[in-house]
C-alpha cells in the first residue's frame, strides 16, 4: 500500500535535508553533526524563503529556495569566518562511537517510518479531526496562490498573520513531489515523524551528554518509543504545526547548550550562533508556543552558567569591572526579555480555555511513567529517565540543568492537567492554550535527554570497575583480552537493543498507535469524511465546473472540497469569514425560487452548487444553516451527483 509512494517519501526527505545540510556544511559542521542540523536549518529556510516570496512577486517553490540556500550558505561561509569556531570537545573519536549516531537514527528512521504508516494507514487517508480543514486546505491554497507565507495563509480564511511554517514545508513537498494533498500532507508527516524528529533528538544527546556508543543507540531508541510524541500530535487537533515545531526543537536546544557551555561539545563562535538564530526563526513561524518551550530551556541553561561563571567574576570585579558589568547586563536583560516573552506571546484568554482532566497525583504519575493524556506507561524509556534524572544530581552535576529542565516541564504538565482553572494555571500554562496535549508532547524531549545521561552514567560505571571480577579474570587470561572485551561489549549492546526495540514498541506507543489509527480511518461512519463522501469529492473535477464555488456546511468536511475535490468551497476552514452574501444564502437558499435576493446573493459569490453531507459533524454539534436544510424538497434545485447519502445539488432556480 506503501509501495507506490515509498519514492515520494525518500525525494521529500531529501529534499528538506539539503537546503540546511549546505548551509550546515558552509557553516563548517561536519560528518552527522551537519546532517543532525539539516531539519532545523532548513526550516528556517523554507520559512523565510515563503514569507519574502510575496514580496519578491515570485512563486514559492524549488527556484527561492534554491537560491536562498546559496545566499545563506555564502553569508554562513564569510561570517563564520570572522571569528574562528572553537573546536568541539568529544568524549571518544572511536570509529564505534561515530558510527553509533547513524545506527541510532536508522534504527529509529524505521520504527516511527512504520508506526507512522500504521497510524495513517493508507498514503492517501486524511485525518478526521476539526482542524485538519484548515491544514489540508491550506496546502492547496498555497499551491493555488504560488505563496506559502505566515502574512497570506491567513486570507484564505479571511484572517491575518498565521504562523505558516508547516504549511511552508507541505507546500514544498507537494509541489516538489507531484503529490494530491492528502499524500502530499501524510509524506510531510512521514518525514517528520521519522527523519527530522531522530537526526533533532539524537544531536541534542550527543552533542550535551557526548558521544557513547551505548548512550547514543539508547537515545536513539527512546525517541522512537513514546507514545506522546510524535504520533499524540497526529492524532489530537490535529497538530500538524507542534509535529513540525517539536521535532526540530531538540537541535535548537543542543545549539543553546553548545553556546551557553551547558553541552559537552561545546563552541560559542559565531557558527553555532548563526546556526541557532536560522533554526530559532524556522522554530517561531513552525508555531510560537514551541519557541516559548525553547526559551524555558534556556532558563536552567542560563542558570548553569551564572553558577559556573559568577563566583569568579565577582571575586575579580574590582580587576575586570567591565567584564563584570557587561555579564550582570547580559544576566538581567536575559531577563526581562524571558519574562517580557512569557507575558505578551502568548495566545488569547479565550482562545486558552481548555480546562484540567485529571487529578494532581494522577498528572504527577503520568509524568513520571511518561504516559500522558491516559496512555500506557513507557516501560523502556520511563526506568531510563528516572535513572538520567537521578544521576544528573550526583556528585558531578554538570547535567543538573537538564533533569531541572524535565521537572519544569512535568510540573507545567502537572499543573496543567491536575489543577483548577485559575490566574496562576494561566500564568504558567497559558503559552500553550492550557492544553494538556500539547505540554505531553514535550515531556519526550526532556526524557530522551535523560536517557541518553542515565546510560552513559551507567556505562561510566560499569567501564570504571562496577563489571564482576570473575568476568574480568577470565578476560585477563585470554589471547588480547583488550579486544575480545570490546567484542563481547559491541555484542552486548546489540542484544541489549533488539531486547530495547522489543520492549519499547510496547505499552504508549502500541496504545497511541491503536488509538491515533482511528482518526485515519475512512469508513462509512468516519466522524469528518466517509468513504461515500470522499469518493463524491473525488469527482468533483468531473461535475463541477473549475471556476465554482461549493456551499455546505464545514463542519462536516464538505470544506474539504477544495483539497481533496480541487473545487474551492465557500468556507475553506470551520471557522471562516463568512460574507453577507454567504449569509444570506445560508438563512435563505430555501426561498430561493422566489426571493430574488437569495439569487443575487448567488449569483455575488458564484456559488452554484451544494454539497449536502447530512448532518452528521466532526465534534457531533449541529450547525447546518436554515437554507442548507431538506435540499432534497427544494424546487430550486437539482441533483448532480451522489455517493450513498452524499449529495451534490446545483442551484437551477437563479440560472448560470
Amino acid at each position: 500500500m506503501w509501495l507506490p509512494v515509498l519514492p515520494q517519501i525518500l525525494l521529500a526527505a531529501l529534499l528538506l535535508l539539503v537546503p540546511g545540510l549546505v548551509v550546515a556544511l558552509a557553516l563548517r559542521f561536519r560528518s552527522f553533526d551537519a546532517i543532525a542540523l539539516a531539519p532545523a536549518l532548513s526550516v528556517g529556510i523554507l520559512v523565510i524563503t515563503a514569507t519574502g516570496a510575496p514580496f519578491l512577486g515570485v512563486p514559492f517553490g524549488v527556484l527561492p529556495v534554491g537560491v536562498a540556500t546559496a545566499l545563506f550558505a555564502a553569508a554562513g561561509f564569510f561570517l563564520g569566518r570572522l571569528q574562528p569556531e572553537q573546536e568541539p570537545t568529544r568524549t571518544s573519536s572511536s570509529a564505534t562511537a561515530r558510527s553509533a549516531p547513524f545506527a541510532a537514527v536508522t534504527i529509529a528512521a524505521v520504527l516511527l517510518a512504520w508506526r507512522t504508516a500504521q497510524v495513517i494507514g493508507a498514503p492517501g487517508s486524511i485525518s478526521q479531526t476539526y482542524d485538519a480543514v484548515f491544514h489540508l486546505n491550506s496546502v492547496r491554497f498555497a499551491l493555488d496562490t504560488g505563496q506559502a507565507s505566515s502574512l497570506t495563509i491567513g486570507a484564505m480564511t479571511g484572517g491575518g498573520f498565521y504562523p505558516a511554517g508547516w504549511n511552508a514545508v507541505a507546500t514544498f513537498v507537494a509541489s516538489t513531489t507531484g503529490a494530491d494533498v492528502p499524500v502530499a500532507v501524510n509524506v510531510t508527516s512521514i518525514v517528520l515523524a521519522s527523519v527530522f524528529w531522530p537526526l533533532s533528538c539524537l544531536l541534542m544527546t550527543t552533542w550535551i551528554a557526548g558521544r557513547r556508543s551505548a548512550a547514543t543507540i539508547a537515545a536513539g531508541i527512546a525517541c522512537a518509543s513514546l507514545g506522546a510524541f510524535p504520533l499524540l500530535m497526529m492524532d489530537f487537533g490535529v497538530l500538524y504545526p507542534n509535529l513540525l515545531a517539536i521535532s526540530i526543537l531538540p537541535a535548537s536546544i543542543a545549539l543553546a547548550a553548545r553556546i551557553t557551555g551547558a553541552a559537552t561539545t561545546q563552541g560559542w563562535g559565531m557558527p553555532a550562533v548563526l546556526a541557532l538564530l536560522l533554526s530559532l526563526a524556522g522554530l517561531v513561524v513552525s508555531h510560537p508556543t514551541t519557541f516559548m518551550a525553547w526559551l524555558v530551556w534556556t532558563l536552567p541553561m542560563v542558570g548553569f552558567c551564572v553558577y559556573k561563571s559568577a563566583p569568579r567574576l565577582w571575586n575579580d570585579r574590582s580587576a575586570n569591572r567591565r567584564q563584570f558589568n557587561l555579564y550582570a547586563a547580559g544576566v538581567v536583560g536575559y531577563c526581562l526579555v524571558f519574562l517580557a516573552l512569557w507575558l505578551f506571546l502568548r495566545p488569547p484568554e479565550e482562545a486558552s480555555f481548555w480546562g484540567p482532566y485529571h487529578t494532581v497525583p494522577q498528572a504527577l504519575g503520568e509524568a513520571l511513567f511518561l504516559a500522558p493524556m491516559g496512555l500506557a506507561p513507557a516501560w523502556l524509556v520511563a526506568p531510563l529517565a528516572l535513572l538520567g534524572l537521578w544521576s544528573c544530581f550526583r556528585r558531578n552535576q554538570s547535567f543538573a540543568w537538564a533533569g531541572t529542565a524535565f521537572l519544569i516541564f512535568s510540573a507545567i504538565f502537572v499543573v496543567v492537567s491536575g489543577f483548577p482553572i485559575s490566574p496562576i494555571r494561566n500564568f504558567l500554562a497559558g503559552v500553550w492554550y492550557n492544553d494538556s496535549y500539547r505540554v505531553a508532547a514535550l515531556l519526550p524531549v526532556a526524557a530522551v535527554l535523560l536517557v541518553a545521561i542515565g546510560v552513559n552514567w551507567a556505562d561510566a560505571k560499569l567501564r570504571t570497575g562496577l563489571s564482576p571480577r570473575p568476568v574480568r579474570r577470565v578476560f585477563q587470561r585470554l589471547p588480547d583480552p583488550a579486544g575480545r572485551l570490546r567484542l563481547l561489549r559491541i555484542a552486548g549492546i546489540g542484544v541489549l537493543s533488539v531486547a530495547a526495540v522489543a520492549l519499547g514498541q510496547q505499552g504508549g506507543v502500541q496504545h497511541e498507535v491503536a488509538l491515533a489509527s482511528t482518526r485515519y480511518a475512512i469508513n462509512d461512519d468516519s466522524p469528518l469524511v466517509s468513504k461515500d463522501e470522499l469518493e463524491l469529492m473525488e469527482r468533483l473535477p468531473e461535475t463541477v465546473p473549475a471556476d465554482a464555488v461549493l456551499l455546505g456546511n464545514p463542519y462536516t468536511g464538505a470544506a474539504l472540497s477544495y483539497a481533496i475535490g480541487d473545487r474551492k468551497a465557500a468556507q475553506m476552514h470551520i471557522l471562516s469569514y463568512v460574507s453577507p452574501e454567504l449569509q444570506e444564502i445560508y438563512n435563505d437558499l430555501g426561498a430561493v425560487d422566489t426571493d430574488p435576493d437569495v439569487c443575487s446573493a448567488v449569483r455575488s459569490a458564484n456559488a452554484f452548487y451544494v454539497l449536502d453531507f447530512g448532518s452528521k459533524e466532526v465534534h457531533g454539534g449541529s450547525h447546518t444553516p436554515a437554507g442548507l436544510r431538506h435540499l432534497d424538497r427544494n424546487p430550486g434545485v437539482q441533483l448532480v451527483d451522489s455517493q450513498g447519502e452524499a449529495t451534490l445539488y446545483r442551484i437551477t432556480a437563479c440560472g448560470s
